[in-house]
């Protein structure tokens, strides 16, 4: 078995990009944020890695600073050597992201590798969707321009404090001037925001989703998700999100509006 790694978007998408398209929401992850590196447009450079046997690409993953790595279809057979190619490369890694028997199989053999421990920190599951279903809420779904840079900074470093996760506070003027960001307006004012990911064969994912917390039990993220999704859908698009398997809010209202659950994933901390 052979591991491929390289920051070239571009040699990625030569290597792995057919790989990839067999199961786009799948790999949603590692499609959107190759298209984002390919369009010159990424935050960060990612280290792609994909992996081969007998001449064919039988897995890929990737790692962007500053987040965990990205496992996608793998052999359980490649993951000891990818442990050892990012321990090699990036010993502080921070955790693992994927499926739960891949990311709990690379936790174990970096463990092993390094002689440190790893627990599991959180689940998510990834829905698409399948019948939208508009909610009834006050308000009404815009995309943002860039007179809301400022504010949508401010939230995502209010979303990173609360969760970890949402965009870097950098990258919210780009993202908003490529039409990649949504908010939902009440009486005026912005309640609530969504991110989109560029369309890729066929799909595109939703998030993140955020409402502030003086504003939050009054439906806005559940309007702002719909309004996105239906945009979505009327241009062609596949839609797919993530959400918090301990987090019953989003999952009831994701689940109402139309999104069904498809597959389980989980993140470990690595020691």
């Amino acid at each position: 078995m052979r591991f491929e790694p390289t920051t070239d978007p571009a040699e990625f998408q030569r290597r792995a990009g057919a790989f990839l398209s067999r199961d786009p929401l799948r790999h949603t992850v590692i499609i959107s944020v190759l298209e984002r590196a390919l369009a010159g447009a990424g935050e960060q450079e990612t280290t792609f890695v994909s992996v081969h046997d007998a001449g064919t690409v039988v897995g890929a993953c990737m790692r962007t600073p500053g987040y965990n790595v990205w496992l996608g279809v793998l052999p359980a057979a490649a993951l000891p050597g990818l442990a050892a190619l990012f321990a090699a490369r990036i010993p502080d890694l921070g955790g693992v992201e994927g499926t739960p028997e891949l990311a709990e199989g690379f936790a174990r053999e970096w463990a092993a590798l390094r002689g440190t421990d790893f627990q599991r920190d959180a689940g998510m599951l990834l829905y698409r969707l399948g019948t939208l279903r508009m909610p009834r809420v006050p308000g009404i779904g815009r995309a943002a321009v860039a007179s809301d840079v400022e504010l949508c900074e401010r939230w995502m470093v209010t979303m990173q404090a609360e969760s970890g996760i949402g965009y870097a506070p950098e990258a919210v003027p780009g993202r908003i001037e490529a039409g990649l960001v949504w908010l939902w307006e009440c009486d005026g004012r912005p309640v609530s925001l969504a991110g989109q990911q560029p369309p890729v064969d066929g799909w595109s994912r939703i998030g993140p989703v955020y409402t502030p917390a003086a504003l939050r039990g009054h439906g806005y993220a559940s309007g702002v998700t719909a309004h996105v999704s239906r945009q979505l859908r009327d241009s062609g698009c596949q839609v797919c999100l993530f959400t918090d398997t301990a987090n019953p809010t989003s999952n009831k209202i994701y689940r109402e509006i139309g999104y069904e659950p498809v597959r389980e994933f989980a993140r470990y901390l690595l020691a």
